[in-house]
């Protein structure tokens, strides 16, 4: 079911990141980069976890100036491909093969350097176990204030199939301020995928504004 403890085979990933056939995987930038980025809300040093091909971090590069961003997947396929777009697009990106659930003192991420971590389709992936984990190694990342930009699947989009859903209420107790969080907000987005995706081109997404407090 959307709502239980469950998540898609990273094997799935492995296979198609990278590959030309992820539904994920549309040679553009998200419709709700474009809007984030005209709110402004990117700066300083940037994580932008999951990052795939790259066509949201290439964006974001060629958008903004005084940015340094350090774009990561655990896909080596997906980091090579998007090496090479960064390459065609003549910008400077830190791409590495990370994997959020493992040890981070093992890679080069640096922490609590980040004052914007980006994640987009990536925590609607974990199990609630593997979820606790990816939040503490966020907390490792992120600079104390920092904010972390989270668009996951919602428990609108009504479709029964994977990835799992995400619901408000999870979020609220997740990041909550009693866990050193404070939500700024939560809104409504859309998430758009190739057109051989089951759940069609746009699936209803959570935008959040999530402030590391403490």
């Amino acid at each position: 079911m959307a709502n239980s403890d469950e998540a898609p085979l990273s094997e799935v990933f492995f296979r198609l990141s990278g590959s030309g056939n992820g539904h994920w995987e549309i040679n553009r930038p998200q419709k709700v980069i474009l809007d984030l980025v005209q709110r402004n809300v990117f700066h300083g040093q940037v994580l932008d976890i999951g990052c795939g091909i790259a066509d949201n971090a290439i964006y974001i590069a060629k958008q903004i100036n005084n940015i340094h961003i350090t774009a990561i997947d655990m896909v080596p396929k997906a980091i090579e491909v998007a090496r090479k777009n960064a390459e065609e697009n003549k910008v400077n990106i830190q791409f590495e093969v990370v994997n959020m659930l493992d040890d981070l003192s093992k890679t080069n991420l640096k922490l609590n350097e980040y004052d914007v971590i980006l994640d987009s389709a990536t925590f609607h992936v974990f199990s609630n176990e593997d979820r606790q984990k990816y939040i503490k190694n966020l907390e490792k990342l992120i600079k104390p204030n920092g904010l972390y930009i989270q668009i996951v699947c919602s428990e609108k989009e009504l479709q029964q199939t994977q990835p799992r859903r995400i619901r408000k209420a999870d979020l609220n107790e997740l990041f909550s301020l009693e866990n050193g969080w404070k939500i700024e907000s939560i809104e409504d987005t859309i998430y758009e995928t190739s057109p051989e995706c089951p759940l069609g081109t746009k699936i209803l997404f959570y935008l959040s504004f999530i402030r590391k407090i403490s």
